[in-house]
């Protein structure tokens, strides 16, 4: 997968970090030079000093090929521009935005955003938005879990609830189907569209990707 992160301080280099420390190309855009010292020294990502709404600075950072990018400077302005160039003139297909004032969440959808609240935010939080892709969505995370809801495409045949947390680090909550929702029971059979509510433990979330989220390429 292509990343491109705007914004590098602490939240961003982390996240930069944890994508390249998995084998993800990863491009990282910072109006200071100095922010990319907060880069662990064996990151082998692309740097680049400049504005995240410049185009010339997302055209160097390989915006044409990204899969995700996220916008995580503490500018709300710089944010909407950067998410804005990235969505409507690069068409890249998800942009995660970091919005610091709730009256502009609704600016922020309007352009298909997926907005991350400081409130809530974590580098862990901003990385499982990456990999996990569009058929999954946060609804509550803090340090040590997240709770999620996947629309569940089948892995194998007549997979149970048991069978989807067997040697998985996570717990299958709920079931919606049919606009009904179960309390899960390890003998529920899943079926494809089945919406699944999860709790993973937020260290294993790249793990539980593999089960859940987009198939990925580095």
């Amino acid at each position: 997968m292509y990343c491109v992160i705007i914004g590098c301080g602490l939240v961003g280099s982390r996240v930069a970090a944890m994508l390249a420390r998995n084998g993800h190309n990863v491009a990282v855009i910072d109006k200071s030079e100095q922010a990319f010292n907060r880069l662990p020294s064996e990151f082998d990502g692309i740097t680049i000093a400049g504005y995240g709404f410049d185009e010339s600075v997302l055209k160097q950072a390989g915006i044409e090929q990204a899969d995700v990018a996220a916008t995580l400077t503490e500018n709300d302005n710089v944010n909407i521009m950067s998410s804005a160039v990235a969505k409507t003139i690069f068409k890249v297909k998800r942009v995660i935005t970091r919005v610091y004032n709730p009256s502009r969440e609704k600016t922020f959808r309007a352009l298909g955003l997926e907005i991350v609240s400081p409130t809530i935010l974590s580098a862990e939080q901003v990385y499982s938005r990456f990999i996990m892709g569009e058929n999954s969505a946060n609804l509550y995370v803090n340090q040590s879990f997240e709770i999620m809801e996947h629309i569940y495409e089948p892995i194998g045949s007549g997979e149970s609830v048991a069978d989807l947390e067997k040697n998985n680090d996570l717990r299958v909550i709920a079931v919606v189907r049919n606009h009904k929702i179960s309390l899960a029971k390890d003998s529920i059979k899943l079926n494809k569209g089945d919406r699944i509510i999860t709790a993973i433990n937020i260290h294993s979330i790249h793990d539980s990707a593999k089960i859940f989220g987009k198939k990925e390429e580095s």
